[in-house]
């Protein structure tokens, strides 16, 4: 329905509402036919409901035994079938009776599946093609699914050029009985929080725009619908929505063209409509305050269309209340205020204050300050002395005058008398230089040695420095806005009670953080009158402050402590304690180590439980008790809280009495799994623990439900796919949910196993090892070495085929190849050589199995790991190719040059992280020769495939330059660069992802497996050449039909 006090809609409404009954019309149905329905190929993953389908048994062969079907080797055409469960859209429905999620195809397919959960068990109820972004209503009555473009689709849309269209299709679905309504060209659907309406913004066309005026946002209209019996109340011209954060009361902005722009309430129930507000000009920010009905908002204070916009700020108090919003009515127009500063003005950025007393803005400097902006009235005590100066000065220019015009009428006694009928001469123009005549400034950038800050890194912290938003807080019963941010605390945190804010303040220590750790000064702030008080000098690390905002965690010389904001007391809570709370196997140079997490607080603010390698540790923030709840060390695995363990209303925290859900981790064995424990009391200190879930494979993302004990988990391994998993209350027996990749089973595929060694030094190290897949016992393979810092870890993980990632091992065990990648720990100042003592112990420790042929072993890594790469070949002649993707090629030069996508230096990555070196290169030279690659050329017998992109801008491609000529110089045959234009330090362009894919896989063919016949690696292939062949692809392009139409017949 049209609500009597709304305004007319001025676009005809683009929604297309099509009912979709269970029984006959619901297209995506699993198992049902229909015009939109895909392919069952690009229906990716059986789930649940579809495992109970059975097979045709196999015929027996002439002895009565069954014939096996041999699998078929993985080749490109086969990757795009390939699924992988998607966390993204993974949602359980609040009361735990619905799931949602979805599953992508390596070829860019999805599909989203919606199942039914009963007794432990699900049920697949519908799947919708290319469906994203589920959203459950809170009392879990219904969804609402936005549909996305298939793969064709988009490529169609792209290769048109075409505008995409307003909005998309969404489908909402009562989950009571299955009926689903289609909404065409949305821009979001929102429930209220009593679940009983639904806000449709609807998207209309955008009118063409006017010759010099800003170009029209697009019409919209808002559908507010009621679930229970499907009418609908529409508004148009609506800006801006939100709903209260309990019960269903709905703020909107009407921006009307004829006339004035209000804010309104609408209450859906009782059907009526009220304006709180109306201005000309517009309402954003709108706010709800959690479980309340009081209502935040900015009104704008806009002047001209190229002027900075301030706002006033209003808030309104129970709005469920009886119509008077004047009387619950707060607004802070700081145009009325003496005391804010007259070169700042308020953003529309809010959020609540807890309590509701007060509301957080933010304050930026004018930058383009309207002319007619009123200026705030002077303060009472100024206004008298104020007045006593302007007389002084009027009383000044009253005479000043009169002695002028006396003084002209005096013309000086030996002036020469002007002749009337002679013209003046004008006086010669002084000659100009060329750099007075220019009127364009140059652009020169001014680099000094004195900077703190260089010059790239200041150009990307430009607008952030010139003018950042300042926090601040307006009380709202004072009417009053207290500034928290200034020059002195750049970031301001405010603490969950709202009384105080902790601000940092690195700028003392900008000099020592050049080329040396970031540290900052900590001030306590008092959010009611902005004063601050110096708290910690000099910290690196600042954790988490408790709930009721009286304790602030920080780390100082490897230990805990706690700063007590009501005495200003400080207690190290973890010198009594013999395990470390920070990571001190951290092989880096940096001084003080990171710790593990920030701290994760009790509700009512008595403890906090925090983290050492592997353990879980209850203490008292007055430093009085400490507890170890679990017992992890002996076996070396680490216990965490895993996102189960939190719930929405307690912002971070744990109760006490709750339940919490452990992720365990097998530093050494790499099982992994779930326990659960308890937190006793003061009365009763025990912890009840239980080991749930420990298994040789890697468990991740449990998730419960928000109001009840259903929970779901991922499993994997380097052989079975990502599936879900569904649990109740303890973990017990999960069932399965999804059945990925099931027909990998007809395909050959290789398994995974640890290998244990140590390196040079005796350090014990392990490495994994994938076999290739179809592994033959006592036949010789190649082998691919990937590397990068630790790789252990990802023993379980389960890799997908595709033709973007140029280091998948999944890729090469398809090919024949063993795949190893083995761990490597550093020593000081010996990043190359650290590598080598790891490696190579690794490579020759496999390679005494007997399956790998020693002549064929080749070397590959990214970044870091190219670096390694890059410089183990020029120590060893173990490998016979090797490929470095954005290799680190002269320590000395690398550690002067830039990172351009931060634009800090790499001295302090060199000093303070991966590069492991703490000294400048001129009072260490020898040692960053011995860890340089391109110092090594001499003794480089391996063929050498090196990628840049011409824009990294984490290692600078003149690395691959340098090595490049430096090879060429030295009369290496076999170094091969390859250069992509535009790219960074990742390939993002599809087609160039997709080139070094296959010309990595073609590298090692070539030097491992004997497939000559590849030009640009024997030869290179000249500018001309790449040309023709571009030239070439081009036209075989566009020779082919445009998408949708058929192949041309031959002879046609």
């Amino acid at each position: 329905m049209q609500h009597p006090y709304t305004l007319v809609l001025l676009f005809t409404l683009a929604a297309v509402l099509v009912p979709l009954t269970p029984a006959g019309g619901a297209a995506d149905r699993k198992g049902e036919s229909s015009a939109e329905q895909p392919a069952e190929e690009s229906v990716p993953a059986k789930t649940e409901k579809n495992t109970a389908s059975k097979t045709k048994p196999t015929e027996g062969g002439q002895d009565g035994r069954k014939k096996r079907t041999p699998k078929k080797p993985i080749t490109p055409p086969d990757y795009g079938q390939w699924e992988q469960l998607s966390m993204g859209n993974r949602k359980a429905s609040h009361d735990g009776r619905w799931l949602v999620f979805d599953i992508r195809r390596v070829d860019e397919k999805s599909s989203l599946h919606l199942h039914r959960i009963r007794g432990g068990k699900s049920q697949e109820e519908e799947v919708f093609p290319q469906g994203e972004r589920p959203v459950f209503s809170n009392d879990s009555h219904w969804l609402a699914v936005t549909m996305g473009r298939s793969p064709e689709e988009k490529k169609k849309a792209k290769a048109s050029k075409a505008p995409p269209p307003p909005g998309a299709t969404v489908k909402l679905r009562s989950l009571a009985d299955g009926e689903t309504t289609e909404f065409k060209n949305v821009g979001t659907v929102i429930f209220s929080d009593d679940s009983r309406f639904a806000a449709i913004e609807v998207i209309g066309k955008t009118a063409p725009p006017r010759p010099g005026s800003p170009p029209p946002q697009p019409a919209k209209a808002l559908l507010v619908r009621n679930l229970a019996t499907g009418d609908d109340t529409t508004f148009g011209n609506v800006t801006r929505f939100a709903w209260s954060r309990q019960g269903a009361l709905l703020a909107l902005v009407v921006d009307s063209p004829s006339i004035s722009n209000s804010l309104q309430l609408f209450n859906p129930e009782k059907e009526t409509l009220r304006t709180l507000e109306s201005s000309d000009q517009d309402y954003v920010g709108l706010l709800w305050r959690k479980d309340s009905f009081d209502l935040g908002a900015a009104r704008q204070m806009k002047y001209g269309d190229k002027e900075d916009i301030s706002h006033a700020l209003l808030s309104f108090r129970d709005l469920d209340g009886p119509a008077t919003p004047a009387s619950g009515r707060s607004v802070y127009d700081h145009r009325k205020d003496s005391s804010f500063p007259p070169d700042h003005y308020l953003t529309s950025s809010l959020s609540w204050a807890q309590d509701g007393e007060a509301l957080h803005c933010t304050l930026r400097k004018w930058e383009n300050k309207p002319k007619d902006f009123p200026a705030p009235p002077e303060p009472a005590g100024k206004k008298g002395k104020n007045r006593k100066k302007k007389k002084q000065q009027a009383g000044k220019e009253e005479s000043a005058p009169a002695e002028n015009s006396t003084r002209k009428e005096q013309p000086a006694k030996d002036a020469p008398k002007a002749d009337p009928e002679k013209p003046k001469a004008k006086p010669a123009a002084p000659a100009k230089s060329l750099r007075e005549t220019l009127t364009t400034p140059s652009n020169v950038e001014v680099w000094h040695s004195r900077d703190a800050t260089i010059m790239p890194r200041q150009k990307k912290e430009a607008s952030k420095r010139k003018n950042p938003a300042r926090k601040a807080v307006w009380w709202i019963a004072g009417e009053k806005l207290v500034q928290l941010e200034s020059e002195l605390t750049e970031r301001v945190t405010i603490t969950r009670d709202g009384r105080r804010a902790i601000g940092l303040d690195s700028s003392p220590h900008e000099r020592s953080a050049m080329f040396g750790p970031s540290l900052h000064d900590v001030y306590a702030i008092n959010t009611r009158n902005g004063k601050r008080n110096r708290i910690l000098e000099g910290v690196k690390f600042t954790l988490s402050t408790s709930p009721d905002g009286r304790f602030l965690l920080f780390l100082r010389e490897g230990q805990v402590w706690s700063h007590d904001l009501r005495n200003g007391k400080q207690r190290n809570l973890t010198a009594r304690l013999k395990p470390s709370f920070t990571d001190q196997k951290d092989d880096t140079l940096a001084v003080e180590k990171r710790p593990f997490g920030d701290g994760v607080w009790l509700t009512d603010s008595s403890a906090v439980l925090l983290y050492d390698r592997y353990d879980i540790w209850l203490l008292d923030p007055r430093g009085e008790r400490a507890r170890k709840l679990t017992d992890g060390r002996k076996e070396k695995i680490r216990h965490r809280l895993s996102r189960a363990s939190f719930h929405k209303d307690n912002d971070g925290a744990i109760a006490p009495a709750d339940r919490l859900y452990i992720g365990l981790s097998g530093e050494r064995t790499k099982k992994s799994g779930y326990g659960t424990l308890t937190l006793g009391d003061r009365k009763h200190p025990a912890v009840a623990w239980k080991t749930h879930l420990l298994e040789d494979a890697l468990l991740l993302h449990l998730e419960r439900a928000r109001d009840a004990e259903v929970f779901t988990f991922t499993r994997e391994r380097t052989d079975r796919s990502r599936n879900l998993f569904l649990s109740g209350p303890g973990l017990r027996a999960p069932r399965q949910v999804t059945r990925t990749n099931e027909f990998q089973k007809n395909y050959r595929w290789g398994r995974s196993r640890l290998v244990d060694f140590k390196n040079k030094h005796g350090v014990p190290l392990q490495g994994v090892l994938t076999y290739p897949a179809g592994y033959k016992r006592g036949k010789k393979y190649p082998m691919i070495v990937y590397i990068y810092e630790k790789r252990s870890q990802d023993l379980h993980r389960y890799y997908t085929p595709g033709e973007k990632h140029p280091y998948n091992p999944c890729v090469f065990s398809a090919e024949g190849y063993f795949v190893f990648q083995p761990d490597i720990v550093y020593r000081p100042q010996e990043p190359g050589l650290s590598a080598v003592d790891c490696v190579v112990p690794a490579v020759e420790k496999v390679l005494e199995t007997g399956m790998v042929d020693p002549g064929r072993v080749g070397l590959m890594g990214h970044s870091w790991g190219a670096y390694q790469t890059s410089f183990i070949v020029t120590r060893t002649d173990l490998f016979s190719a090797a490929v470095a993707g954005a290799p680190l090629t002269d320590l000395m030069s690398m550690s002067v040059s830039v990172y351009w996508n931060s634009g800090g230096t790499n001295a302090r990555i060199f000093a303070q992280s991966q590069g492991r070196m703490n000294k400048p290169f001129w009072r260490d030279a020898e040692n960053y020769a011995r860890n340089s690659p391109i110092h090594g050329l001499d003794t480089l017998n391996t063929p050498l495939l090196i990628a840049f992109g011409d824009k990294d801008g984490a290692v600078d491609w003149d690395q691959g330059i340098e090595m490049y000529n430096a090879a060429r110089w030295a009369g290496k045959d076999d170094v091969v660069l390859l250069v992509y234009p535009g790219e960074n330090h990742g390939l993002r362009k599809e087609e160039n992802m997709v080139d070094y894919h296959y010309r990595v896989r073609e590298w090692m063919a070539h030097f491992l497996k004997d497939e000559t016949g590849r030009k640009w690696i024997t030869e290179g292939k000249s500018f001309l050449e790449r040309e023709k062949e571009k030239e070439d692809l081009k036209k075989k392009d566009s020779s082919k039909p445009a998408p949708g139409k058929p192949q041309a017949k031959a002879g046609k």
